[in-house]
C-alpha cells in the first residue's frame, strides 16, 4: 500500500514538472515569436529611415551641386559686366583721340555716351558715362539732376529722385561723384566719367520716364530722357 501511494506521489510529481516544462517552453517559444516580430518591425523601421536619409543625401547634394552653380554663374556674369565696362572705357578713350583730331564746331561742355536705368524694387539702378573734349576748362564741374514722370495717387506728376545715401556712401570711394546737397550726384572729371548708383522712388509713386540732367552751375547743359525698364 505504502509503494503504491509512492509511485503515485512520484508520478504526479513526474506529470506536475512535465507540464511545468512544457508550459514553460509554450510561453518561451511565444515570447520569441513576440521578439521576433518586434525586431522585424525594428528592422523594417531601419530600412525605412535608411530611405529616407538616402533621399533627403540627395537632395541635399543636389541643393550643393545647384549652390556651387550658381555661385559660379554670378562670379561669370559679374566678370562679364566688369568686362564690359572696361572696354566701354577703351574704346570711349578711343573715340575721344579721334575727336580731338576734329576741329570742334560745337560748344557742348559734355556730351552723355550713355544712359540706362532699370526699376529694382523700391529702387532705380542707373548708370551714365559722360566725356567731354573741351581743353579749356580742364576739369568739369557740376552735378547729375535726376527726375521721373509717373503716377502718384492715380495721378500724373513729376518727382525728383534723390539717391541712396547707404549705398552712394559705399560707391564714394571709388567714384569722383558724390552727393550734393540738393539731393543730385556732384560731378568732378576732365575727360571721361562712369557714374553709376541707386535712386530712391518715393513710396506710392510709380514711374514711367526718368530725366538726366547734367548741370553747370545753374546751367543745365545736357538732357536725356528714357522710358524706365524693370
Amino acid at each position: 500500500m505504502a509503494a503504491r501511494i509512492f509511485l503515485l506521489a512520484v508520478g504526479i510529481a513526474v506529470g506536475a514538472t512535465g507540464s511545468y516544462y512544457v508550459t514553460q517552453n509554450v510561453v518561451q517559444r511565444k515570447m520569441l515569436g513576440v521578439e521576433n516580430e518586434q525586431l522585424t518591425l525594428l528592422s523594417e523601421k531601419v530600412k525605412q529611415g535608411e530611405l529616407e536619409i538616402q533621399a533627403l543625401q540627395g537632395k541635399l547634394d543636389a541643393a550643393n551641386a545647384q549652390m556651387v552653380i550658381d555661385k559660379s554663374t554670378i562670379v561669370e556674369f559679374n566678370r562679364q559686366v566688369a568686362k564690359l565696362q572696361d572696354e566701354i572705357v577703351r574704346s570711349t578713350e578711343e573715340l575721344l583721340r579721334y575727336e580731338q583730331l576734329i576741329p570742334s564746331k560745337s560748344n557742348m561742355h559734355v556730351t552723355v555716351r550713355e544712359f540706362d536705368a532699370v526699376k529694382e524694387g523700391a529702387r532705380i539702378r542707373y548708370k551714365v558715362l559722360l566725356t567731354r573734349t573741351q581743353k579749356q576748362p580742364a576739369v568739369f564741374s557740376g552735378r547729375l539732376h535726376f527726375e521721373a514722370k509717373g503716377k502718384m495717387n492715380g495721378k500724373a506728376t513729376t518727382v525728383v529722385l534723390k539717391p541712396d545715401s547707404a549705398v552712394q556712401n559705399a560707391d564714394n570711394n571709388k567714384s569722383s561723384t558724390k552727393n550734393a546737397s540738393n539731393g543730385g550726384q556732384n560731378l568732378k572729371f576732365s575727360k571721361i566719367e562712369l557714374a553709376q548708383g541707386l535712386l530712391v522712388i518715393p513710396d506710392g509713386f510709380i514711374p514711367e520716364n526718368i530725366t538726366l540732367k547734367v548741370v553747370e552751375g545753374k546751367n543745365t547743359r545736357v538732357t536725356r530722357t528714357l522710358k524706365l525698364k524693370s
